[in-house]
């Protein structure tokens, strides 16, 4: 079954139902936060999920029930929802405890879950979304919303001492160049974030884009590059100096379950006798 959803508001005060402006825009902002996440998962940055609202009720409080269907009609995005819904659930579950970044959060996600929390806090009582019994929900209170709200103003602008270390970022390549001084430059899109950065290359890094087709830049070609990592704040990358680079793998050269099946994996021993020489220290 395709992942399912299930958003409830209700309002604060004598009257439990919400006006429709918070209404509205509660359930306009959950469904962006879906979106912004599905964006930075994806690898071209697109959004191939709509969210339709299959069931409502107008009892207290009222629900919504949506589900993802395709954009294009025809291709399955049963899986895409899967990785959207349980980096949505557990990324709003983090913001409730901490002030970090959710890995696929953009500043954009980021601002829209700030707008979900702080009208708990301004009109409305509760908020509450279901996931599914395999994931956590989120149920916002007003006590809860106002911490989940400091939070997420304090990932948006993290520590403000900025620092250097070494190690990698991976992400889509989405615009090669050179700057005001003739340095080659690549914009990279960070897969984790979705943002994107500004990569001087150079040394081995330089050969090895030199060396590639145009068509991996038109493409968003994902690499990782490994260097020096420059950060605005904790966590705020803004820049980095690469002298390596690897290209990953499209989905059409990575193995097909073909090339990895092996129908004589046990040299023609049934499991429970291969797996028992196995233990021994004797499988062959």
């Amino acid at each position: 079954m395709p992942r399912t959803i299930k958003l409830s508001v209700k309002a604060s005060g004598e009257i439990d139902s919400p006006t429709v402006d918070d209404l509205l825009e509660q359930v306009r902002d959950y469904f962006e936060i879906l979106k912004g996440v599905e964006q930075a998962v994806a690898d071209d940055g697109s959004n191939a999920i709509e969210w339709r609202i299959v069931a409502a009720t107008t009892n207290s409080p009222i629900t919504f029930e949506a589900r993802a269907f395709a954009h294009d009609f025809g291709v399955n995005v049963d899986n895409r929802a899967e990785i959207v819904a349980r980096r949505t659930a557990l990324g709003l579950q983090q913001l409730e405890q901490k002030a970090e970044r959710p890995p696929y959060f953009t500043d954009k996600v980021l601002a829209r879950a700030d707008r979900l929390f702080a009208r708990v806090t301004n009109g409305l009582e509760r908020t509450t979304v279901f996931f599914g019994d395999d994931l956590p929900y989120l149920d916002v209170t007003p006590a809860i919303a106002r911490r989940a709200s400091e939070n997420v103003r304090a990932a948006l602008k993290p520590d403000n001492r900025p620092y250097e270390e070494l190690g990698s970022v991976e992400g889509f390549v989405e615009k090669i160049e050179k700057d005001g001084w003739g340095h080659p430059v690549v914009r990279l899109r960070v897969r984790l974030t979705g943002d994107t950065v500004k990569c001087f290359v150079r040394g081995n890094a330089l050969k090895a884009f030199e060396d590639r087709q145009i068509g991996d830049v038109w493409r968003g070609r994902r690499v990782q590059l490994f260097g020096m990592l420059k950060f605005k704040g904790l966590g705020a990358l803004f820049q980095v100096d690469a002298d390596e680079v690897r290209f990953m793998r499209t989905r059409a050269e990575l193995p097909g379950i073909d090339d990895i099946l092996d129908e004589d994996f046990t040299g023609g021993l049934s499991t429970e006798e291969y797996l028992t020489r196995v233990r021994d220290g004797k499988p062959s």
